[in-house]
């Protein structure tokens, strides 16, 4: 076994890949290094660039444990996002090893692969802008505009609503499963109660949803659509868009804009987050049921719960523990409340 090959099969390798990723001599435009650590990358931003390292982990809905995957998605993140990021995406580039040292320019083995970005300002992100008190309506409007541009280009899905329908109830099924994980020691009592609102309003209000199907409105959408890939301005930028299972971004457009809604909300202003939804609304006269809304709302809440808890079965993340069970809580007061609201409840 050569050196190189050493390398690359060593399990700390993705060890030594951040630690050359993280000093600014790693490259030629910046004095100073962030880094920030995700679920499934590590995220390196310079003074003028953002580049992105894809972990080599697979969870059963993403697999990057090999290079030839990471570069695939690599490639794949930068394709998808190009409708709502303009150039934002430079491309992918390697990392390179030779003679003992790692490299992105010149020759050597390639051991990985980045995606380089421009790096947006953060004061203009919308998570930044709401915190500050900064938004206003035409930036809102803005992105809306942008938004129903991509809708209205994107390929409608799911012909058969029924198999629709049956895929949201799996979906539930499966985050209610999770939920109840005994680890988390959650309100069992809550998250029964929110999955058996949502079963039964699928099963009950049938043709809201073949209604949204008919009129082609669950479409390859954006997918991961929160405060934090948002870029306001005169021309807004949207980023992240979700590359890794094409699945995933297959939903209503309502229940997008749902989902950012909530996420407004939970940075302090739901106003930002209607004004959203209603904004759309006005713009293509596309009029969500308001229980739909409440519906999405729900259902994206309980999603986000199951994720911010599953944190605790990474031993990385156990010791800020509160953080995760908080925001998991919080995140299922929206689901309970939201689906208390569904029709099928009234007069209980």
């Amino acid at each position: 076994m050569n050196e190189v090959t050493a390398i690359l099969n060593a399990t700390d390798f993705l060890e030594e890949k951040v630690g050359f990723l993280r000093h600014p001599r790693a490259y030629t435009d910046t004095e100073n290094v962030e880094v920030i650590e995700t679920h499934m990358s590590f995220i390196f931003l310079t003074d003028k660039f953002v580049y992105k390292l894809k972990k080599p982990v697979s969870f059963g809905y993403l697999d990057f444990s090999t290079r030839e995957a990471r570069y695939k998605y690599c490639l794949e993140e930068v394709r998808v996002n190009a409708p709502l990021a303009e150039d934002t995406y430079l491309g992918v580039i390697p990392i390179r090893y030779s003679h003992g040292r790692m490299g992105l320019k010149g020759s050597g083995t390639i051991v990985d692969w980045l995606v380089k970005m421009k790096r947006l300002p953060s004061q203009m992100m919308l998570d930044a802008a709401i915190k500050a008190g900064t938004v206003r309506h035409a930036m809102l409007a803005g992105v809306v505009e942008k938004l129903v541009g991509f809708y209205q280009g994107s390929a409608s899905i799911y012909p058969d609503a029924s198999e629709y329908r049956a895929r949201i109830l799996r979906d539930i099924e499966r985050d209610e499963a999770d939920l109840l994980n005994q680890k988390f020691n959650l309100d069992t009592s809550v998250v029964l109660a929110v999955s058996r609102r949502l079963f039964h309003f699928v099963s009950s209000y049938a043709f809201v949803f073949d209604e949204r199907i008919a009129g082609g409105r669950v479409i390859d959408a954006h997918g991961d659509l929160r405060p934090e890939h948002i870029c306001l301005g005169p021309s807004p930028l949207i980023i992240d868009r979700l590359e890794f299972n094409a699945e995933f971004r297959v939903m209503d457009i309502a229940e997008e804009l749902c989902f950012l809604a909530i996420e407004c909300e939970r940075l302090g202003s739901a106003e930002v987050g209607t004004m959203f939804v209603n904004f759309y609304q006005l713009r293509t006269q596309d009029r969500i049921p308001e229980m739909l809304v409440n519906f999405y709302r729900a259902r994206r809440a309980l999603l986000r719960a199951k994720l911010s808890i599953c944190h605790l079965l990474e031993e990385k993340y156990r010791a800020n523990s509160p953080k995760w069970i908080e925001r998991c809580e919080s995140y299922l007061h929206v689901a309970d409340v939201c689906s208390r609201q569904l029709p099928f409840l009234s007069g209980n």
